[in-house]
């Protein structure tokens, strides 16, 4: 069976041979940089380099899917906001935003595709489609609408506004939606066979389960519904209280960070939606000992995840001896090797 196809019966809960090993989140590590000559910012900028330092994560590591792009910053660049690039070969571009008053101002233009990197991300997906589609599943990586709000209108003004003005939060996010949607058909169109909805700004850590129930799930479900293609929902930190409205929104699959309870988070979704997940992404893979991986990952078979995966994107610091673990662990479980 080859990882294409076990991905499909897994995110379809038709039971594969065996879970699919992936991160569906941000992948580069220094050591692949380093191994193939690209580099940040580069990669996030030129379609060629950006595929090809997607396909290490494959070429390299043994990750069963191939994605890009490697930030949340796309859509907010192409929307007008400012984007910090950092001088460091592994820097995460961001938005260092103070916010834009009101959405009043916000246009999302007819050539909204055309804008910024969107160009070069839809190119890398159809290399990457080109190149390795047949045999592994290529991912398209958006932003979720509440993290765009918090790009376009400041992170504190969505928090003070949750409380103050929650109706300005909920019109923020609003702007996004069909942006967003038709960046993601871009990407089903290229050649993606998923689209993964980031939502980091969402996390319950941040903002609270009522909050993330108010202003982040309904729009969430109604992104999921414009998107044209099998969806995985991510959103960072704990998310026990949140589980049922994630499965509620309607995506194919729901990614969960280390900290949410594996074995209730596979319960609720039975029969709804494809669970990944959760290995530890900073104690275990960035700072752990290869012991600590192959346990961990062991832990997240046990709790019956349909696809194993790290709990959040991976640091660029990652050491691939441990992510190379992983997969061996979910390739041969209790078996030595």
């Amino acid at each position: 069976m080859t990882p294409k196809k076990r991905f499909q019966k897994a995110m379809g809960l038709r039971n594969p041979d065996r879970p699919p090993v992936l991160c569906p989140n941000q992948t580069a590590t220094l050591e692949q940089m380093e191994k193939i000559g690209v580099y940040f910012p580069e990669a996030h900028k030129e379609a060629d380099k950006m595929a090809r330092l997607a396909a290490a994560a494959w070429e390299q590591l043994g990750l069963e899917a191939v994605g890009v792009p490697f930030c949340q910053s796309v859509e907010a660049e192409a929307l007008g906001c400012e984007v910090a690039w950092g001088d460091k070969k592994t820097d995460i571009p961001h938005v260092p935003s103070q916010g834009i008053a009101t959405p009043d101002g916000i246009v999302v233009s007819e050539n909204f595709l055309e804008k910024g990197r969107i160009p070069a991300v839809l190119r890398a997906v159809e290399t990457l489609k080109e190149e390795y589609g047949d045999v592994i599943p290529v991912l398209g990586h958006v932003i979720g609408p509440f993290s765009l709000a918090a790009h376009l209108a400041n992170m504190r003004k969505i928090l003070v506004s949750i409380h103050k003005n929650p109706e300005l939060v909920r019109e923020f996010t609003r702007i996004g939606i069909d942006a967003i949607a038709d960046y993601g058909n871009a990407m089903l169109e290229h050649g993606a066979d998923a689209i993964v909805i980031e939502n980091m700004f969402a996390s319950v850590d941040m903002i609270g389960g009522e909050s993330y129930a108010k202003f982040a799930a309904p729009f969430d479900e109604e992104l999921i519904k414009k998107i044209k293609g099998d969806t995985i929902l991510h959103v960072c930190g704990n998310g026990d209280k949140i589980i049922e409205d994630m499965i509620a929104t309607g995506a194919t699959g729901i990614s969960i960070d280390s900290r949410t309870n594996a074995e209730k988070a596979v319960i609720a979704a039975k029969g709804k939606a494809a669970i990944l997940g959760n290995v530890d992404t900073v104690k275990v893979l960035t700072f752990g000992t290869p012991k600590g991986v192959r346990e961990d990952t062991l832990r997240a078979l046990k709790a019956g995840v349909d696809i194993v995966a790290p709990g959040c994107a991976l640091s660029p610091l990652t050491p691939s001896e441990n992510i190379i673990e992983m997969v061996k662990t979910v390739k041969h479980g209790e078996q030595k090797y």
